[in-house]
């Protein structure tokens, strides 16, 4: 059974996030703040992380720093918070959505199980970028036997853009093939995912294509 780590200071609100979570068959642990929030991480195996921004003790970003430091799980954040700063602040730590408050609980439930199922070990593939390979099917990215840490997110745009190399792609097709149809997104969205993976691969192989989107063009 996977387990979902619920990270919210508002005790109704957590309370029925939870419960809708149980119904869909997951485990559920809860936190009220960043501290609790980074205990259940690092002694569950959390599958994923509905992390609210704005805790005591921790804020979400400073939980989400501690939690890339340690692993590559998927995190939704969960904020009141709409400003595009904020969001691209969230993706630059490497978030992988990012929902705002008022919410659907049932929409949150839906979202949480379609990122749980897009990361999911994809089929097995490798991809040489230079001195890195990246394996798809056990979703690692390693240099000269060292591994680099990718979130998910940014292995699903990688394989995308590996997958039509040669082609332009704009950030709607990439965003409805990463995150799909329905999700709320700003233009920066796609760009931080695209300057993480840049500075982790440490090549030119992405091509910005100025008013257009991105293209992959393998050395």
């Amino acid at each position: 059974m996977q387990t979902i780590l619920v990270v919210e200071d508002d005790i109704s609100t957590n309370r029925v996030i939870c419960e809708v979570m149980k119904d869909q068959g997951y485990h559920v642990l809860s936190a009220q703040d960043g501290q609790e929030a980074i205990e259940h991480f690092e002694k569950e195996q959390v599958s994923l992380v509905i992390l609210d921004i704005m805790l005591p003790k921790k804020s979400g970003l400073e939980v989400l720093s501690e939690i890339r430091s340690i692993k590559d799980t998927p995190v939704i954040m969960l904020t009141a918070m709409d400003d595009e700063y904020t969001q691209i602040k969230s993706f630059e730590k490497e978030a992988d959505e990012y929902v705002t408050k008022p919410f659907s609980p049932i929409v949150l439930g839906k979202r949480a199980a379609a990122l749980l199922k897009r990361t999911e070990p994809l089929e097995k593939s490798v991809l040489a970028v230079g001195d890195v390979v990246v394996d798809f099917g056990s979703y690692t990215v390693t240099r000269n036997g060292e591994t680099i840490p990718f979130t998910t997110r940014e292995l699903q745009i990688l394989k995308y853009l590996a997958e039509h190399a040669g082609m332009v792609l704009t950030r709607d097709q990439i965003i409805d093939a990463v995150w799909g149809l329905d999700f709320d997104h700003t233009d920066r969205t796609v760009d931080t995912h695209i300057k993480n993976i840049r500075r982790k691969l440490d090549c030119e192989c992405i091509v910005t294509v100025k008013g257009v989107g991105y293209r992959f063009e393998k050395e």
